[in-house]
């Protein structure tokens, strides 16, 4: 009879494959988990690869009630800083009222960036929208009456490799919504 013999892999071999997939293990959360997950980068891998922006604290997002709509009353100003991480976008969004003007003023860090500046009325489900503006800027400025009651702002698109940082400046009557 034949006997069939397996090879026995030696310890040693089982050891350093061990010893080579623990320290992958740590390459992997000190570059790429810890950056994203938890803003921590002590190599600077995580900044370099657009990681970190993953835990940017988010602006809290505000869904307008009535009493809101009562607070879009009184003039208002404010400024904001939105990091556009790299190959993706966000909205930022304000509520205001029918024939309410709202003053802006929004500038890159120098990339010129896909936005476009639109609304969606109140109480809408179809998913319409009215865009106002729409064109790939580094910076824009204005104002728009605005035609309904509704949310109001800017989808921005980085398709950059590299993160950007939107500063933007906005002046009326209205209640920030925020990111959404």
């Amino acid at each position: 009879m034949n006997k069939i013999e397996h090879p026995i892999q030696p310890l040693s071999s089982l050891i350093k494959a061990l010893a080579l997939a623990s320290i992958l293990a740590i390459v992997i959360l000190i570059t790429v988990v810890l950056p994203a997950e938890y803003g921590i980068d002590p190599t600077g891998f995580g900044k370099a690869m657009g990681l970190t922006v993953l835990t940017a604290p988010d602006e809290k997002t505000v869904k307008p009630t009535m009493a809101a709509c009562e607070d879009t009353e009184s003039e208002r100003e404010d400024a904001v800083k939105l990091l556009l991480p790299a190959y993706s976008g966000l909205e930022y969004k304000f509520f205001l009222k029918k024939g309410a003007t709202l003053e802006y003023s929004w500038k890159t860090d120098g990339q010129s960036v896909y936005f476009d500046f639109h609304g969606e009325p109140q109480g809408d489900t179809t998913g319409y929208f009215k865009s106002y503006k729409e064109s790939s800027l580094s910076a824009d400025s204005g104002s728009k009456d605005m035609p309904f009651v509704g949310s109001h702002g800017w989808y921005w698109k980085n398709e950059s490799k590299s993160p950007v940082t939107v500063y933007l400046e906005t002046k009326g009557q209205y209640q920030v919504i925020g990111l959404r």
